[in-house]
């Protein structure tokens, strides 16, 4: 009956839930909730791993029940037991780890609802808040390991220690690196300077999506794909330009037209201005940022004018390549209307 009730709460827990959650508990859920973001699933989801667990340890005393019957193995230590307790252990400490920071989110929330701190702000504070909770309970959980070993210093490793604190100073340099990568860690989730999902540009020149931020590195997702660990030391000593954050872009263009339109490009510029504000709504038009459409030097073989727009929306991003695309676009429709060419880059002017 043991390994019959094991087996269904190991294998089936997901439908008994859904099927109470749907046909008995109905009038007390809310309306529009799925059954995958119900406190019901997270319930079956519990109970079904622990059942895995409880049907490992089973098939494990069984096997060593075996064992002590045909005299293989002694009777005086319990392997399955002390087993079950390692492993319970580390699953309660796992699925804490997975609900404390959604605590930790709305305890920040409720405590300053209208704040002035912003979302990304208080997400700092919980990243904060997730780390340090992460460092106490594997710390307790390194405790309940150890009392449950029976784990004791030997007099060896106490003559070494005793030494003039000579073990103290080699685990300090040790760890004195791991420790400052550590600290950096988290004081750049105090900074906010970034969060996962952000796009970012470094001083170095590496720039990408921030995919992971850890207690020693950074990941940084380029746009080639290629993912960049990164120590925490180094991000503590650098500039961070935080696209994601920026509420303006900027799209820039040099224009080449012949000599021969030399006469037509005032008459031009006016054009593409105009057309620019005209069709592009996302570009900055009414003085508070720069819009600035002119005829700016000669060279060899051709004239050459620039064009220089703000966008409202940051630089980066499927919206931000839509709006660069529709100024190159308004260009174009505007030099066709005059019936200008585009000077034809010689070897000279490309070097």
């Amino acid at each position: 009956m043991d390994v019959v009730m094991v087996l269904i709460l190991s294998i089936f827990p997901e439908k008994i839930g859904q099927f109470f959650y749907n046909n008995v508990g109905y009038r007390f859920r809310k309306p529009g909730v799925q059954y995958e973001d119900s406190y019901s699933y997270q319930v079956t989801e519990t109970i079904s791993q622990a059942s895995r667990i409880a049907l490992v340890l089973y098939f494990l005393d069984t096997f060593e029940v075996a064992l002590e019957v045909a005299g293989i193995k002694s009777k005086k230590v319990d392997i399955s037991k002390l087993i079950g307790k390692l492993m319970y252990s580390c699953w309660i400490t796992f699925r804490v780890r997975i609900y404390k920071r959604g605590f930790f989110r709305a305890l920040v929330n409720n405590a300053a609802p209208k704040s002035g701190r912003s979302r990304r702000g208080k997400e700092g504070i919980v990243e904060i808040f997730d780390k340090i909770s992460d460092f106490f309970m594997f710390l307790i959980l390194a405790f309940i390991w150890s009392d449950i070993l029976n784990v004791k210093r030997g007099n060896g490793l106490s003559s070494i220690f005793a030494i003039s604190g000579a073990g103290t100073f080699a685990i300090t340099l040790a760890s004195q690196d791991l420790v400052k990568r550590m600290l950096n860690g988290l004081a750049l989730s105090a900074a906010d300077s970034f969060n996962v999902g952000d796009s970012i540009l470094l001083g170095d020149g590496t720039a990408g999506i921030v995919t992971y931020m850890g207690w020693l590195n950074t990941e940084i997702r380029g746009f080639d794909e290629v993912i960049t660990k990164i120590p925490n030391t180094q991000l503590s000593d650098i500039r961070i330009s935080n696209r994601s954050r920026m509420i303006y872009s900027q799209v820039k263009q040099r224009l080449r037209f012949e000599y021969e339109a030399i006469d037509l490009i005032p008459e031009l510029c006016e054009e593409i201005r105009e057309e620019i504000a005209r069709s592009c709504p996302k570009v900055v038009t009414d003085g508070s940022r720069t819009f600035r459409v002119k005829w700016t030097d000669y060279q060899s073989d051709h004239v050459e004018v620039v064009v220089d727009c703000r966008l409202r929306n940051g630089p980066s991003g499927e919206k931000y390549y839509e709006a660069r695309q529709g100024i190159l676009e308004a260009i174009s429709r505007a030099v066709k209307k005059r019936g200008i060419k585009f000077a034809v880059p010689t070897k000279r002017s490309i070097k």
